[in-house]
This record gives C-alpha cells, sequence and structure tokens, in this order.
C-alpha cells in the first residue's frame, strides 16, 4: 500500500512538474508573441504617424502655393493696371487697397515704387503715417532693384524691414509697353509685403490637434520665418544660437542626422525623416512651397510619436495580463495545449520551409526573367546599328572593290563595337549571376598601365584626335589580382575619359599613390586616379553613375562602369567618380579606384 501511495506520489508530482513547465513555456511563448505584436503595431502606428504629416505638410505647402499664387495674380493685375500705368494716385491707391484685402489673411501691406525706389503709395496705413514714409527711398532693397535688373518677378527670402519685422516680399515690375515693338519703359515696381509670423500662425490653425505636430516655415536660405519657439525666427538654422540649442537637446549624432534633413530639404526636394530627442521620437516631413514653379521656402510638419508610445503602453498591459490567464488555465488545459503548441510549431516550420523554397525559386526566377529581358532589350537595341552598318558597308564592298581598304576599316570598326557589346553583355549575366571568376595572378600595376596607356595612345594617333595622356612613376606596384579584368577597367576608364573630351583635344592624367591599410599597418593599398578636363559627369547621371545603362552619351550603352565597378570590388577594392572643382559638369572628371597591394617581406 505504501509503495502505491509512493509511486501515486510520484506520478502525480511528475504530472504537476509537467504541467508547471508547461505553464512556464506557454507564458514565455505569450510574452514573446506579445512583445512581437506590440513591436509591429508601435511599427503599424509609427508608420500612420509619417504618413499623416506627409499628407499634412503636402497640403500645407498647396495651401501655401495657392496663396502665394493668388498674391502673385493680384500683383500681376497691379503691374498691368492702366491707372498705375498713368500715375492716377488716387485712383492707383484705391485699387491697391482693394487687392491688400483680398490677401490680408496673409499679406500686411502692398507698395507701389516709383523708377527710383521711393514709395507711391502703402496701404493698409492712416494718412499721417503715409506721409510720414512717403517719398522712402527704397532702392537699395532687393525686391525694387532686382525687378527692375530682370524685368521679372521676385521673391525675396527673408528680410528685416525698416520697423524691425522680418518679412517676406513678392514684386512685379510696372513696365508701359509703347506698342512700337520696343522692350517697354521701366516705372517701378508693385510689391506684397508677408509677415514671417502670420505665415506659421495661418497653418498652425490648420494642424490636426489629435496629432500634436507642430508646423515650421524656412526661407531658402536657412532662414527660420515660424517655429514653435518664436526666439529661432529671423535666426539661420545653422546658425550658432540654434545649433547650440539643438546641441544641448540631441547627441551629435542626432544633430547631425536633423541638419542632414534640413539641408536636404533647401535643396527644393520632398521628403521626411525620424529624429530622437530626449528619448522620444519624431517624425519631420517636409515639402518645398513653389510659386508659378520657383522654389520659395520650404514648409515643415514636425509629428511625435505619442500615439505609438500610448499604443506600447496598452500592449505591455495586455501582455502581462495574458501571462496570468495563461498560468490560470494551464492546470485544466495543459494537455491539449501542449499538442496544439507542438502541431502548431511542426505545421510552422513545414509552411515557412516551403514558404522560404518557393521565395528562393521565386527569386531566382525573377533574376533569369530580368536577364533575359535585359539581354533582349539590349541585343534588340544595341546590336542593330552595327549589324545594320556591316550590311551596308557589304554592299559597298561589292559596288565598290577599289574602296576595299576604306570599307574594310569600317567594317572592322563595327565587328569590335559588336565584340565589346558581346563581352559587356556576358560580363554584366555573369556579374548578376554571381558566376565572375577571378584567374589572380601576381603582377607589377605601374608595368600594365604603361602598357594600357601605350596602346592608347597608338590609337589616339591613329584616329588623329589632339589628345594626350600622361603617367609617370617608378614606383613597385605588386597586386594579386585578375590582369585581365584589371585592363578592363582601365581602358574603360581611359574610354570614357576619351570620349568625353571637348572636341577630341586635352590632357588625361593618370596617377598612383600608395596608402597605409587603417586597421594594419603592415598592409599597403595603392590608389589609382584618372583626370580629364572634358565635359564632366552630368549631375543627373552622377547619383546612378555605376548602375547599368547609366549614360547621356549617343555612343555606348552605360555597361562599362557598372562591370567596371564589380570587378573592383570582387577584388575587396572601392570605385568612386567627381567633377573637378566643382559638383557641376563641365570642368572635367577624375574617376578613382583603389586595390590592396600584396604585401612584401
Amino acid at each position: 500500500m505504501f509503495k502505491k501511495i509512493v509511486h501515486l506520489s510520484k506520478t502525480n508530482f511528475a504530472i504537476l512538474i509537467s504541467i508547471a513547465i508547461v505553464a512556464i513555456v506557454l507564458a514565455v511563448s505569450s510574452y514573446h508573441y506579445y512583445t512581437s505584436s506590440s513591436a509591429k503595431i508601435a511599427d503599424i502606428a509609427s508608420h500612420e504617424i509619417r504618413t499623416n504629416a506627409q499628407i499634412q505638410v503636402h497640403d500645407f505647402s498647396q495651401i501655401l502655393s495657392n496663396k502665394f499664387e493668388g498674391i502673385s495674380n493680384l500683383l500681376q493685375t497691379l503691374a498691368d493696371s492702366p491707372t498705375i500705368h498713368n500715375n492716377e494716385y488716387r485712383r492707383a491707391s484705391a485699387v491697391i487697397n482693394i487687392r491688400q484685402q483680398y490677401s490680408n489673411q496673409l499679406t500686411d501691406f502692398y507698395m507701389w515704387l516709383d523708377k527710383n525706389g521711393k514709395i507711391n503709395w502703402l496701404s493698409n496705413i492712416n494718412q499721417s503715417s503715409y506721409q510720414k514714409y512717403k517719398g522712402t527711398d527704397l532702392s537699395y532693397r532687393p525686391y525694387f532693384s532686382v525687378p527692375r535688373d530682370t524685368r521679372s518677378a521676385y521673391y525675396s527670402a527673408l528680410i528685416e524691414s525698416n520697423d524691425k519685422v522680418p518679412r517676406l516680399y513678392v514684386s512685379y515690375p510696372v513696365i508701359n509697353i509703347t506698342g512700337n515693338g520696343s522692350p517697354g519703359t521701366f516705372t517701378g515696381v508693385v510689391v506684397a509685403s508677408m509677415r514671417a509670423t502670420t505665415l506659421g500662425s495661418v497653418l498652425q490653425h490648420q494642424l490636426i490637434s489629435q496629432f500634436n505636430s507642430t508646423v515650421g516655415l524656412l526661407d531658402r536660405k536657412g532662414i527660420v520665418l515660424y517655429s514653435n519657439t518664436p526666439s529661432f525666427i529671423g535666426k539661420d538654422v545653422f546658425g550658432k544660437e540654434i545649433q547650440s540649442t539643438l546641441s544641448s537637446l540631441l547627441p551629435s549624432k542626432d544633430r547631425d542626422s536633423l541638419n542632414n534633413l534640413i539641408r536636404s530639404s533647401l535643396q527644393g526636394s520632398t521628403g521626411s525623416g525620424d529624429i530622437s530627442a530626449q528619448g522620444k521620437t519624431m517624425t519631420i516631413s517636409y515639402e518645398p512651397v513653389n510659386i508659378n514653379g520657383k522654389y520659395f521656402l520650404t514648409s515643415y510638419i514636425i509629428a511625435p510619436h505619442n500615439l505609438a508610445s500610448d499604443v506600447g503602453e496598452l500592449i505591455n498591459q495586455q501582455r502581462n495580463f495574458s501571462i496570468i490567464i495563461v498560468i490560470v488555465i494551464a492546470a485544466v488545459a495543459i494537455a491539449i495545449a501542449f499538442l496544439v503548441l507542438l502541431w502548431n510549431k511542426r505545421l510552422k516550420s513545414i509552411v515557412n520551409k516551403r514558404t522560404a523554397e518557393l521565395k528562393t525559386a521565386n527569386e531566382q526566377l525573377k533574376v533569369h526573367d530580368k536577364m533575359q529581358k535585359d539581354f533582349i532589350n539590349i541585343a534588340s537595341h544595341e546590336i542593330k546599328t552595327p549589324t545594320q552598318a556591316l550590311l551596308g558597308y557589304s554592299e559597298l564592298l561589292q559596288r565598290h572593290p577599289e574602296k576595299r581598304v576604306e570599307i574594310s576599316q569600317g567594317i572592322c570598326r563595327n565587328v569590335m563595337r559588336l565584340q565589346r557589346l558581346t563581352n559587356d553583355i556576358l560580363d554584366v549575366t555573369k556579374i548578376e549571376s554571381q558566376r565572375l571568376i577571378l584567374n589572380k595572378e601576381q603582377f607589377n600595376l605601374t608595368d600594365l598601365l604603361y602598357s594600357v596607356v601605350e596602346d592608347f595612345k597608338n590609337e589616339i594617333q591613329n584616329e588623329d584626335r589632339n589628345i594626350k595622356l600622361l603617367y609617370e612613376s617608378n614606383d613597385n606596384l605588386l597586386l594579386e589580382a585578375d590582369k585581365g579584368k584589371i585592363t578592363q577597367v582601365i581602358s574603360n576608364l581611359l574610354s570614357n575619359a576619351i570620349k568625353f573630351s571637348k572636341r577630341n583635344r586635352g590632357n588625361i592624367s593618370i596617377a598612383t599613390k600608395v596608402q597605409q591599410m587603417k586597421n594594419n599597418n603592415s598592409e599597403k593599398k595603392v590608389l589609382v586616379s584618372i583626370k580629364d578636363d572634358g565635359t564632366g559627369i552630368d549631375p543627373a547621371i552622377m547619383p546612378r553613375l555605376f548602375t547599368k545603362f547609366a549614360t547621356k552619351s549617343e555612343r555606348g550603352i552605360g555597361l562599362g562602369l557598372f562591370i567596371s565597378k564589380s570587378i573592383i570590388e570582387a577584388h575587396g577594392g572601392n570605385i568612386w567618380a567627381e567633377n573637378n572643382n566643382s559638383d557641376e559638369a563641365g570642368n572635367g572628371a577624375t574617376f578613382y579606384f583603389i586595390l590592396p597591394l600584396l604585401s612584401q617581406r
């Protein structure tokens, strides 16, 4: 009997231990599940905040743009008004006052300046004050001098007026057209003035209060037009005062991210980004405000992620409550729950395995399909030209055998073009299918550069071009690399430099420089630069310079730099390019690549 009791006790103890273990497993699983759910829901809430901020800033930019264009249109009607052309001061003042009333939500006054920049009329002012300002010389202000000189509308950055109030100005020239074909006579300007604080206030009142968002405005020079910190208004956002305040609120990394976001916005682009400050995350969305196609200022929406934080706290509460429920019911339904969990785990594993297999197969099919489409597009478009040329030369050879030398040269050029195109397509196919094989050997990079440069010099001489290739070096630069592939890279870069030379003349200089590895003093690398004084890199091409088909040239299909980048990176190096002297094209360009040198002991 005692043995049975002991056996039963052991059995019950084993059951209790099993129940406890299962309850712990369920609690841990529930914890991880709700943690994951919390993160996903928080991400969804954050995404909603970002989307709402982007929608709001777009709407606000459109509102301001429409209002500014309305003001611009009112000024244009004033500039074309016969009463102003005829200097009918009494009638003109009434017309100006009426126009200002139409836009008084944003503007605080309109001005009419004569041809010398002196005030003829100032709206929204009493007679005594008008007499004080009448005839004031404002010819030094850009809202007078620019439209006078350009005969076109002017949209100012922030200007501090004579009354120490920061304002924006829009102005139009008044041109009297004579009708005899002459450009007309400049007789003055009409100007609309807007307080910086008014612009932000108009938008602030339209914010949805539930989102706790704030609005900000910068002119195109980075001067604060509106901020929820009034002391910032009229200050340079990159100036010492504002940057000092940001330093006290943000770590250096987050402050740099914010400054980079602001710099991007001042280029007239649209975008958004998340910034963390004092443990809280906020989304900053921005969009330019354009007037008649011209960039005027940038509007910002700053949206804190309060909603995401609230959702996270609710999820945590629900998670803790659920863990308690799991522990309570584990004693009653442990067997069923255990079986369900095992079955779900097995089923999930099978589904994940099959999903991963299908995903891998699908990606392979996409890569294969894309490779086929690229090949077909290139072959149908690019091979057609040299093929037609070969047919034409063949017909000419039959009809004019006496010109076989010239025709043979043309046939040779087009055959070489077909060969280069075919090799490029094969290289791209190998790169994208990750089948690029490197046959490495040891060789002297200096000797290789001299050899390639000499080949190009001979080719240039045969084509009667006035292009000089300059390379001098006595360095012993030993590499362990694929000599043929490195030759291909150097040839591609030199071909580009020659192709974009101005009028088939200029200088191309090749230089090498040995550098020390940062992480290992015993290892070195070589920097190779190829500099030309040609047309340079088009700014539109620069961001995608080393991608496939990135070219604006009528010759070539834009595969050379993509192939060169893949070859250099396969050797553990890097390749990049920049325009000379400035970010704009026209002063030539320099291409660089860097490779590790073979250690010499």
